[in-house]
């Protein structure tokens, strides 16, 4: 089989019947949740498209922000600035979406292009180092709308493209569907915490009176989360000693930027034990709740699944593995109440003294003790499909730049097999 070097170079816009610039300002959105939707930028990471993170303006709006074009599936999204480079295949086959400035869309024509193809091709250390060479030599990190109908891709024959297209495919669409799977089952512990806790049906409700000064159920009361959570706060190691205490680390370490409302599988960063030693972080147990108290993800949360260090911006809840997972609940459903703390001009926060100092609902120990045993096999099910794309992603990785460059025999290899490489 021919390498990637070897196959001809040709512009993108010579395979595609639409390569265009999206339209290039902010969108006026809209207060209410409407069937239009726009995507930006942070909604295209690693291949995917996040359909569920979106921002909503009115009809008005998404007919003047679809002038050029409306993406539909097979189309491929292309993120110019903020951050430049990220790939995005665009599976969705129906809703009103948009895309919002910064955002490159690729529609390419099947008789020359395939477009899982494209996509992975966009994503592959070739192309990607000639991104990061144009894009980070500017004083803003961005692509060009000329790099972008120029940008040059290896163009072997259809049949080719379609085979590596359908092999690296089958890795995403699993994940995708992997996606899906751990939303539903957020979605049942988040009905459950709801049917029990807001709407106060939990199992049994029918024989426990409601008390008439406080309107809760008798055993139920209102206090601050310092009267029955011990918080804690991490630390950061020097970065002037990068190489003694980040360099080859061992230790996970949790900045804000990982908080999104979900679980903690794998860190991105990980700490030497030096520095560990050499900080304020300390280990927190799996099963630890975490809340970012400044960043751009204040307010967000996080469900830790491995023992793991953090920085000095995560508030950690110190409770009993059952209570855990109905703190989590309860941030998440009150982030805006969580916000409504926020203090300081230069950069909002809040800090472990207001998080203690926020009134919650305090249902009996029993009762919280009931719903961690519903919800736990749940969040061990959200575990292990995410444990299972973190696999995918790992040899979805490795064997992009080896079909990219003819490493691997594109006719011989058996998409099957990935099955068996992921169990």
């Amino acid at each position: 089989m021919k390498g990637l070097m070897k196959w001809e170079l040709k512009p993108i816009s010579e395979l595609c019947f639409l390569a265009i610039d999206c339209v290039n300002k902010t969108a006026p959105l809209s207060e209410n949740i409407t069937p239009y939707k726009m995507l930006r930028t942070t909604n295209v990471k690693n291949g995917f498209i996040d359909f569920e993170s979106v921002r909503y303006v009115e009809e008005n709006v998404f007919k003047k922000w679809i002038r050029r074009a409306q993406p539909q599936y097979g189309d491929v999204v292309f993120t110019r600035e903020a951050p430049a480079g990220e790939v995005g295949r665009f599976t969705a086959k129906t809703g009103n979406y948009f895309l919002g400035q910064r955002l490159f869309l690729y529609r390419p024509d099947p008789g020359k292009l395939d477009w899982n193809y494209l996509a992975y091709s966009l994503q592959s250390p070739q192309i990607q180092g000639w991104v990061n060479g144009i894009a980070y030599g500017a004083t803003v990190p961005h692509m060009a709308v000329s790099d972008m109908e120029h940008l040059k891709i290896p163009v072997p024959p259809i049949s080719i493209q379609k085979r590596i297209g359908n092999i690296l495919s089958h890795y995403d669409d699993l994940i995708e569907n992997n996606l899906k799977r751990i939303k539903l089952l957020e979605e049942m512990a988040q009905i459950t915490y709801e049917e029990w806790f807001v709407r106060m049906r939990f199992p049994g409700y029918e024989s426990v009176p409601v008390n008439s000064t406080t309107g809760l159920p008798e055993g139920w009361n209102l206090i601050l989360f310092g009267e029955k959570y011990k918080t804690a706060s991490g630390g950061t190691p020097s970065r002037k000693q990068e190489a003694l205490y980040f360099d080859n680390g061992t230790v996970p370490w949790i900045r804000t930027q990982e908080l999104r409302n979900t679980l903690i599988v794998e860190p991105l960063v990980k700490i030497t034990e030096a520095g560990l030693k050499n900080s304020s972080a300390k280990i927190f147990p799996a099963n630890t709740v975490l809340l970012a108290m400044y960043g751009n993800t204040i307010g967000e949360t996080a469900l830790l699944r491995i023992p793991a260090s953090t920085n000095q911006a995560c508030c950690a809840f110190l409770s009993h593995e059952y209570e855990s997972y109905f703190i989590y609940q309860y941030l998440i459903l009150n982030k805006n109440l969580v916000l409504g703390y926020r203090m300081g001009a230069a950069q909002e926060n809040i800090s472990q003294e207001i998080v203690k100092s926020i009134k919650i609902l305090n249902p009996t120990d029993d009762l919280i003790r009931s719903y961690a045993d519903i919800v736990r096999p749940i969040y061990n099910s959200i575990e292990n499909l995410m444990r299972q794309n973190q696999r995918l992603r790992e040899a979805r990785d490795i064997l992009l730049p080896r079909l990219m460059t003819g490493v691997i025999d594109v006719e011989s290899y058996n998409p099957a097999d990935l099955l068996k490489e992921v169990a």
